[in-house]
């Protein structure tokens, strides 16, 4: 193992075994990256202490319970960090969840100990999107006021797409010489093509003689869902043979099994519910084609390189990373725009020329030139090495 270089403490919001999302998985898969190199630890609010992660030079300390009262968990999150730059040397405060950081970049600002910022997306503007009414409104302006308040004590952003970085700076008037873009990866041992598709599809109980199209996706309004299984019914009339499988839980789950039933559909899309972590990787395999009909703030697309990694071709509506990921690589496998038509048009395209569509080793060999966690932790060390060396810190 390389020499440790740096003491990190990293601020971050649940552990992926217990709720799954993007930016959990994202700072799971950083902070035992980073772990390879460097000692860090990791904070989390989770109902259950999660179990350590073996091998690595990471901690996993549980703060709070995420059924306190916010301001409770905030509270939890500042004296913890308090405790920890007291004990020991910290080099760096990596904050990946706006709330839990704040009290922990005041801190860093005393100590002139430097606050790296991992930008997620707008958590003010996510609320808007999925909560509306006035609850929604006052929610989302305690969220932004909470936003900037952190955001205000940090060094350096670390943002997926370029696509968010022109919200933190447009959004959020942060410095541009501030932001870096450092792409999200796959994990490429865990996500390669199958070996056998036919095989895995039978243990998974999906047909084997039969078009298998999957999107695995918080059921919340933002992911698109309904928009595609509205798109769906046009998709069947072309194409009768394609399946749509949709995995993954959320509010939305009683009006998407309602909308397949309006549009007549039971037969030709399926809802998995909750996939387990350890059979996300057979689902990516059986699939012969991935769908993310994001309909905004999708910063990166985990999913997508995810998919790629595992030798599956992705569509995708024009959102955010998504753009960024495909364009280069198959950017006839965008849609026009978000809408229902758009995604029934451009899914119909795509299904009529499958002649044309990426073989599973291009689309790995993609993820491998772009997207591996190898090249992320280069890109951050560089980060921390330069914010280090700006506070006059600097250790190599």
């Amino acid at each position: 193992m390389a020499e440790l270089s740096f003491n990190i403490l990293a601020t971050g919001l649940d552990w992926p075994t217990e709720k799954p999302g993007g930016l959990n998985i994202y700072y799971r898969s950083i902070c035992k990256t980073l772990a390879l190199r460097h000692c860090i630890e990791a904070l989390v609010c989770c109902s259950e202490p999660p179990g350590q992660e073996p091998e690595t030079n990471l901690t996993l300390s549980n703060i709070s319970n995420p059924l306190v009262p916010m301001v409770r968990r905030q509270t939890a999150f500042k004296k913890y960090v308090h405790r920890a730059t007291n004990d020991r040397r910290i080099d760096i405060i990596y904050s990946h969840f706006a709330p839990y950081a704040m009290g922990a970049a005041r801190i860093a600002l005393g100590k002139n100990i430097p606050v790296v910022v991992g930008f997620h997306g707008p958590w003010a503007a996510e609320m808007k999107v999925e909560q509306a009414g006035l609850k929604g409104r006052i929610r989302a302006a305690i969220a932004r006021r909470i936003e900037l308040q952190t955001y205000r004590l940090a060094d350096r952003f670390i943002v997926l797409s370029r696509y968010f970085k022109k919200i933190l700076q447009e959004d959020y008037g942060i410095s541009p010489d501030k932001i870096h873009i450092v792409p999200g990866a796959a994990d490429i041992e865990r996500f390669r093509p199958a070996e056998d598709k036919m095989r895995l599809r039978k243990e998974l109980g999906l047909p084997t003689d039969k078009l298998v199209v999957l999107s695995v996706r918080r059921l919340v309004h933002r992911m698109g869902l309904l928009q595609l299984v509205a798109a769906w019914k046009e998709v069947v009339r072309q194409h009768p043979d394609a399946l749509l499988y949709i995995g993954g839980t959320g509010p939305l789950q009683e009006a998407l099994e309602t909308e397949i039933q309006l549009n007549g559909l039971e037969q030709n899309v399926h809802m998995l519910g909750f996939i387990p972590e350890e059979l996300l990787p057979a689902y990516y395999q059986s699939a012969d084609l991935f769908v993310v009909p994001t309909q905004a703030l999708e910063g990166f697309g985990l999913v997508t390189v995810e998919a790629l990694a595992s030798g599956v071709p992705v569509f995708a509506t024009p959102v955010g990373g998504n753009v960024e990921i495909l364009t280069r690589f198959s950017p006839d496998f965008l849609s026009e725009d978000i809408t229902v038509d758009a995604l029934a048009k451009g899914l119909n395209l795509v299904l009529k020329h499958q002649e044309r569509w990426p073989t599973a080793q291009q689309c790995r060999d993609y993820v491998l030139s772009h997207y591996t966690w190898d090249q992320v932790l280069q890109s951050v060390e560089n980060i921390f090495f330069e914010v280090l060396e700006q506070k006059g810190r600097g250790k190599r």
